[in-house]
């Protein structure tokens, strides 16, 4: 009586893994994606910092010893050496999304990736369908949220929002074409 108990589970663990496995293989998050500089252009947020009169000008920058000082007008001091990096996504002109076993695997410019697990993997929360993967986190100076989704022009938009303890939240879009062959 055990060995069929045991047989029925092993079964019904291979029939779970298996349509998991479909699952994955039909996901339209998974592919290579090339970044759509026009695009992302047109859908990125008003930055309040572009409403002044100088726009987008190069701002100076002063540092004592290699630590940036703030500058009068500037909303928060430069980031300092061992800050929290930025999400690799937002300094990407590529991406792969793959699957890894029960995990998604990102695959960025300079083959810098990343492999998130579904629930919570030590801080770093992340659940994806279909067509939409979102993941967070957060750190002692700030709270990361990222949300990849397939849009219904079957492109890929990227939003990144990143809300530090002090200061204004910053909200980052980009959108990926999908590349030929994936």
């Amino acid at each position: 009586m055990p060995a069929r108990i045991g047989t029925a589970f092993l079964g019904a663990v291979l029939a779970v893994g298996a349509a998991a496995g479909a699952h994955a293989a039909e996901s339209a998050l998974l592919g290579r994606w090339s970044l759509n500089q026009e695009l992302t252009l047109e859908v990125r947020p008003a930055d309040p910092k572009e409403r002044d009169v100088l726009g987008n000008l190069p701002r100076t920058t002063v540092s004592v010893r290699g630590i940036p000082l703030p500058t009068p007008g500037s909303g928060q001091p430069p980031p300092v050496a061992g800050s929290a990096r930025d999400p690799a996504i937002l300094h990407s002109a590529s991406l792969t999304i793959e699957p890894a076993g029960e995990a998604l695997r990102l695959v960025y410019d300079g083959g810098h990736s990343d492999t998130l697990k579904p629930g919570n993997d030590q801080g770093l929360v992340s659940r994806w369908s279909r067509r939409k993967l979102t993941s967070r986190y957060e750190t002692t100076s700030r709270k990361v949220s990222q949300v990849y989704e397939v849009r219904r022009d079957g492109r890929l938009l990227v939003t990144v929002k990143l809300n530090p303890n002090q200061g204004p939240t910053l909200v980052h879009k980009r959108v990926f074409d999908r590349v030929d062959g994936s």
